[in-house]
């Protein structure tokens, strides 16, 4: 996975990580600049809390704030180039060298590699707080798990790195799909056992995961490997949640699941420094980096979704383009404040009425996608084929999630639904390898051990 460079790459990575000084309020820890090593790091409450909030600040990169949601729309059916001239990502020509598959990987890499840092210097230290010490090693654990659910997700069989060591890393080779995700429950399951259960510690701000957040994924998780029962009974663990979480109603500008702290969001990811969000600023602007390749047909009439959460778009002629995705407003110096939004509650709700609907519980799996529908001003369902169903509530999901967080692209995938979609799809030079993105070139050349995806 890493040669030479990228080894040390690596250990300037940890070293970033003991100089970063957060300026976010609940994530305001300064790390002592003359304190290099890792007994030192994990000696005080004050510094591990800062280690532990350096796995967040490794995610303020683009992988997490742009391309999980332009990249990965671009390779589904969702997103096109406002231009209307085809990259590699909407063609699905992605070569091994592109740098942007490179960075996404690296910056997951750098992610898991700042968690298993926490995990490690927390678990040795003989000076910090049992129950602080359980919290922080719970907190590194999730961000583990999400990072190598994108990971497995978008390249398959990946090395699983759960150490510092890079000798030991180094020339890991691929782990299979099945023991990525057999790792990923077991750290959401132990984070969800000790990670809080509200945000007071955090200021009241979603910016850290809780144990709804680790049930959450846990939710999702268990879909994607088909455990209905499970992914119902994690999702309905959130839902349940009444006091801390519920759906958003009335969208508008200063109405969304995307405001900081809103009552629908799980975990947000905040910026430091800076009161915009780049979603806001770079992607979901008013001239429309991209449109919706399905456009005003994608949505029923009234949905409430199109009206607050996209914007008509016309080139400098005033003629018509399309619509393009608006969900985040929060451009330079605007309010209110918006936060990038990881984890929300409509996504429960949709993932229990599809495992309601697996399970053959079709007046819950009705309700549950009701709540959604009613929220967009759309009429409740009547239907009650479980095909019928399942396809609303994959049309649901597109209508709820388009250009966020890869949720298409995904879908797509777990449902076996990707050579029929995007096969006839114009500007698509389509072939069933691409369901897995190419292993960057430099991986590949660096490790002996991995072996490149097939297409590639």
């Amino acid at each position: 996975m890493k040669n030479i460079s990228t080894k040390y790459i690596s250990i300037f990575s940890f070293f970033l990580l003991l100089g970063l000084t957060s300026c976010d309020n609940a994530l305001d820890v300064d790390l002592p600049s003359n304190q290099l090593s890792s007994e030192s790091v994990y000696s005080t409450e004050s510094t591990a809390e800062a280690a532990v909030n350096g796995i967040y600040q490794s995610m303020v990169a683009d992988f997490y704030y742009y391309r999980v949601h332009a990249v990965l729309g671009q390779t589904s059916d969702e997103l096109v180039p406002r231009t209307g001239i085809a990259n590699v990502f909407s063609s699905n020509e992605i070569p091994e060298t592109d740098g942007t598959i490179n960075t996404n990987w690296g910056e997951l890499y750098k992610t898991i590699y700042n968690a298993n840092n926490v995990v490690e210097g927390v678990t040795k230290s003989t000076t910090l707080n049992a129950a602080k010490s359980k919290n922080w090693i719970a907190e590194a654990k999730f961000l583990r798990a999400y990072s190598y659910f994108y990971l497995t997700n978008l390249w398959g069989n990946v090395p699983l790195v759960l150490t510092t060591n890079v000798d030991v890393s180094a020339l890991l080779p691929q782990s299979s799909q099945e023991t990525v995700y057999a790792q990923i429950v077991l750290d959401l399951t132990d984070a969800s056992k000790d990670l809080p259960t509200d945000y007071k510690n955090y200021k009241g701000e979603r910016i850290r995961a809780t144990k709804w957040a680790a049930e959450a994924l846990l939710a999702r998780v268990n879909l994607y490997q088909e455990k209905w029962t499970e992914a119902a009974a994690h999702a309905t663990a959130v839902i349940n949640q009444s006091g801390s979480y519920k759906m958003i109603t009335d969208l508008e500008h200063n109405n969304s699941p995307f405001i900081s702290d809103n009552n629908e969001a799980i975990l947000q990811i905040p910026y430091f420094n800076v009161d915009y969000t780049y979603e806001g600023s770079s992607v979901f602007t008013t001239g429309g980096t991209f449109l919706l390749r399905k456009g005003n047909a994608l949505f029923e009439t009234g949905d409430a979704r199109k009206t607050n959460w996209t914007i008509d778009i016309k080139d400098r002629n005033g003629v018509f383009l399309g619509i393009a995705p608006y969900k985040y407003q929060n451009g330079f110096n605007s309010s209110p404040i918006e936060r990038s939004t990881v984890l929300r509650l409509a996504e429960l709700y949709l993932i229990r009425a599809e495992a309601r609907v697996k399970s053959n519980d079709i007046t819950g799996a009705q309700q549950d996608i009701n709540v959604i529908r009613n929220r967009a001003l759309l009429g409740s369902t009547t239907l009650t084929d479980p095909n019928q169903l399942l396809d609303l509530i994959a049309l649901e999901r597109q209508r709820e999630f388009f250009a966020e967080n890869g949720h298409r692209w995904l879908d797509l995938k777990r449902t076996g639904k990707l050579d029929e979609t995007l096969s006839v799809l114009p500007g698509k030079i389509w072939k069933s390898t691409d369901s897995l993105y190419p292993i960057p070139e430099p991986a590949i050349r660096s490790n002996p051990f991995l072996i490149q995806n097939s297409g590639y």
